[in-house]
């Protein structure tokens, strides 16, 4: 089900939207960091902070590796740093919502993605408590594998463009799928199934006042259930998804309607209970790290692409 290979971006509006709405989000970034490592009075002591806090979470042997990066930026100068990060995001934002030099942002961003989330993510460490995500920055890579099988000047060295876009298509699929099977796995865990209600409870701190009664309803409506049947009907639920995206060639394309507009409810709701609403937000956590009003809201962007991709798909198969 290569869809990609069908369609792209500068025939496509909406594929266009979701791109541009994906260099949004690129400019919200940049512009939560430029105030908060740059602009702000404390921005050396938050840059460095942000850089610092995943060396005191993650395994020991990855350690010295975020370490060396924070000594690193020590020396370099910090807001030199963040002054470099902050263009880049900038003109990967420019770049997304322009439709300019989109193939080579794609590329950029791919790389970029995943070198924060190692050196500002840790890997996604800590997960212990229950924690699951190993954060947005992954989903941000994805996504732009998927930008990148459809960007209007991508090019294929050997002339077959058309089964390079499907290949980067499936390949962005599959890892999606991948991240919702790995966030899967860790909900079957005692640490998530036996303390379901504190990853509603333990959000409620900074919020405000009518976010965190909103938390409290939805806490008292699991206790009231159950929070262990709660937690297995999330198991099961994340399972599905993750299934239903790395089976996708099997399941055809209706079926894998039924799982994106699945998984989008589900992130969702995810987004307006456990992460509230992406909140509490600041200069110092939102934004900073990628996680633009929260991690699992970002998942509606791949589920988009396939969502589009599905429907162009039925288009030229009718």
């Amino acid at each position: 089900m290569q869809l990609a290979a069908k369609f792209d971006s500068a025939q496509d509006p909406a594929l266009r939207m979701l791109i541009r709405i994906f260099g949004v989000v690129w400019l919200i970034n940049a512009a939560f960091q430029a105030m908060g490592w740059l602009f702000s009075a404390d921005a050396k002591a938050n840059f460095i902070h942000a850089l610092a806090k995943p060396a005191s979470t993650v395994p020991h042997w990855i350690r010295p590796l975020l370490m060396a990066a924070v000594d690193t930026a020590r020396v370099i100068g910090p807001q030199v740093i963040a002054g470099i990060m902050v263009v880049i995001a900038l003109l990967l934002g420019v770049s997304l919502v322009s439709g300019k030099k989109v193939a080579l942002a794609a590329r950029v961003g791919i790389i970029y993605c995943l070198l924060c989330w190692v050196f500002l993510n840790g890997f996604g460490f800590p997960y212990s408590g229950g924690q699951t995500d190993p954060g947005v920055l992954v989903d941000y890579a994805i996504t732009f594998v998927f930008v990148l099988s459809v960007a209007p000047d991508l090019k294929s060295a050997t002339g077959g463009l058309l089964q390079t876009r499907g290949r980067l298509w499936e390949t962005a699929r599959l890892w999606f799928g991948l991240l919702w099977l790995f966030d899967a796995a860790l909900k079957w865990l005692p640490a998530f199934m036996f303390h379901f209600t504190s990853q509603i409870t333990g959000v409620i701190a900074g919020q405000p006042a009518w976010v965190a009664a909103w938390l409290g309803f939805v806490a008292e409506v699991i206790h009231a259930i159950g929070p262990v049947l709660v937690a297995i009907v999330v198991g099961l639920s994340e399972t599905v998804i993750a299934i239903g995206l790395l089976g996708a060639n099997q399941i055809g394309t209706k079926w894998l309607r039924w799982v994106i507009l699945f998984g989008m409810a589900y992130s969702l709701g995810v987004w307006c209970t456990a992460e509230a609403f992406g909140g509490p937000y600041s200069t110092a956590g939102t934004g900073v790290r990628g996680n633009v009003v929260g991690n699992v809201l970002m998942y509606l962007l791949p589920f988009l692409f396939l969502w589009v991709g599905t429907l162009r798909n039925r288009a030229t198969e009718a």
